[in-house]
């Protein structure tokens, strides 16, 4: 009897090129056209690849090659950075937060949600329990130096930094520049926060 065994180089290794080549045009293509309007047809056209391609490596198709995007662009960001206060870390945060921001993709993701329930479950999985957590750990550094007086802090905490963005960047159309987000964190974010006595925020 003989046994068939597959071979771990069969086939061509993929090219991570290729899928960045395509989670950036995917990217694109929602920026211009809207999600609704996006196709796996338009998107394998632009990024220049064949529609197996795509399915092979997302069979569940736009909803999921979106979220991969957004999670490829969360990751670049790294970890939040420890910049060795309370302060410097919500600071770094934020500013990581508005570099690459796209309120037209961000848009169209948001109006989609509200019809599609699997993009709904995606986002909410990889964006908002990511966001939670980033958060969770920049507190806690806070609590182990001292500069706050407990982590449990709101759970509309997290939800603050992406809300005032969206709405400046889409609505307002001003800009997100080094003003805007020192303001951020100096009368929005610190001030709301149990920081110690010797912590707490000198905002004139």
């Amino acid at each position: 009897m003989s046994v068939t065994v597959d071979s771990p180089h069969r086939g061509r290794p993929r090219d991570p090129r290729r899928r960045e080549a395509i989670l950036a045009a995917a990217v694109a293509l929602v920026a211009e056209v809207g999600y609704d309007r996006m196709t796996v047809e338009a998107l394998a056209a632009r990024a220049g690849v064949s529609k197996p391609t795509i399915y092979r490596r997302w069979p569940g198709g736009k909803a999921e090659i979106i979220v991969d995007a957004i999670r490829a662009k969360r990751a670049e960001a790294g970890p939040p950075p420890d910049t060795g206060s309370l302060r410097g870390d919500l600071v770094a945060y934020v500013r990581g937060a508005t570099q690459g921001f796209d309120p037209h993709v961000a848009a169209g993701l948001i109006m989609q949600m509200q019809s599609s329930p699997e993009l709904e479950a995606l986002f909410r999985e990889e964006v908002v329990c990511d966001e939670k957590n980033r958060f969770e750990s920049l507190l806690t550094r806070a609590v182990e130096r001292g500069e706050l007086t407990t982590d449990v802090v709101t759970p509309l905490f997290s939800d603050i930094p992406g809300s005032i963005i969206f709405t400046r960047s889409l609505i307002r159309r001003e800009p997100i520049d080094d003003a805007f987000v020192e303001e951020l964190v100096d009368r929005v974010l610190l001030p709301i926060l149990p920081t110690s006595k010797e912590h707490a925020p000198n905002v004139v």
